[in-house]
């Protein structure tokens, strides 16, 4: 290859725009053979949107968000279709920094478990007969709810997870590629004489993806018709609080038909072990090994 000329190599970039510009009579035609990122997956669905961490404004509103929310304590109780009781709350720490008390949470008693089993057996009929389309129009809502409060749940990330601004960022567009995601699946390819649910299903998610695997196990099954009682894991309950009401602001039918109790402690108990092993078709669950086997031992 023949070495480039000198003035090739030192020309500035802007003059060599400014003159594509006039010879196809606008600046910046993006090449019609690549898509934005918004529109990276075509008509299927639109991407998340992300956040460029380069941009020192950028980080310095993540920065005041972040302060904001250590000015907010944040609670996580169960979530039942009655009024529920504060009860015993206990902090939940940064494990970042231990003098900050991030919130307060409690897990749900027996009775209260009880009550949420049984009401995703009641709602499960109800659910299932709406359209699937209405279904995902939710999901979608859902996912439009949790892009717009982005900066406030990567704060609750960084402070209840441990999470760096880039890992807290991945995991809430994750979180709302998963509602799109399901949400696209069953708009277009579900019916309900075809698809039938498989019945309540309870979902358990873990503490290195606590609104990701949190929102997509729910997504999956409340998009495909079946009624959800959700726990979130001991570690990280708080995050599931306004997880839970992106679902809950969406639609009221969905808010309803996604349940969150307990936490992971509870596993030693009969309700959890209830919770496993009656009254539920499907079991999904990502977490930790010992949890697993000793589910599997009372679900057999």
């Amino acid at each position: 290859m023949p070495p480039l000329p000198l003035d090739e190599l030192v020309a500035d970039p802007v003059e060599a725009v400014e003159k594509l510009a006039q010879q196809e009579g606008q600046a910046g035609i993006p090449h019609p053979k690549i898509p934005l990122p918004r529109d990276l997956y075509g008509e299927g669905r639109i991407n998340s949107a992300g956040l460029d961490l380069a941009n020192e404004h950028r980080l310095a509103s993540l920065s005041s968000a972040l302060l904001s929310n250590a000015m907010q304590k944040w609670q996580a109780k169960p979530v039942l279709e009655q009024p529920v009781a504060d009860g015993e709350m206990t902090p939940v720490i940064n494990p970042a920094e231990p003098k900050d008390i991030v919130g307060w949470g409690r897990e749900a008693t027996e009775s209260e478990v009880e009550q949420a089993l049984q009401n995703a057996v009641n709602q499960a009929p109800v659910w299932f007969a709406t359209p699937p389309q209405e279904r995902a129009a939710i999901l979608q809502r859902a996912a439009v709810l949790m892009e717009d409060q982005m900066q406030q749940l990567i704060g609750l990330l960084v402070r209840e997870a441990g999470k760096t601004f880039s890992n807290a960022i991945a995991e809430v567009r994750e979180a709302v590629d998963f509602l799109h995601y399901y949400a696209g699946q069953v708009r277009d390819d579900f019916d309900n004489e075809t698809h039938r649910p498989l019945g309540p299903v309870v979902c358990i998610s873990p503490w290195n993806f606590p609104l990701a695997i949190f929102t997509g196990q729910i997504a999956a099954a409340l998009a495909a018709g079946n009624s959800v009682l959700a726990k979130p894991a001991e570690q990280t309950s708080l995050i599931a609080a306004p997880g839970h009401c992106h679902f809950a602001g969406s639609g009221r039918s969905a808010g309803r038909r996604a349940t969150v109790a307990g936490t992971g402690r509870n596993r030693r108990r009969p309700a959890y072990r209830r919770c496993a092993c009656t009254r539920r078709d499907v079991y999904r669950f990502h977490g930790g090994r010992d949890v697993v086997a000793a589910q599997h031992r009372h679900a057999s």
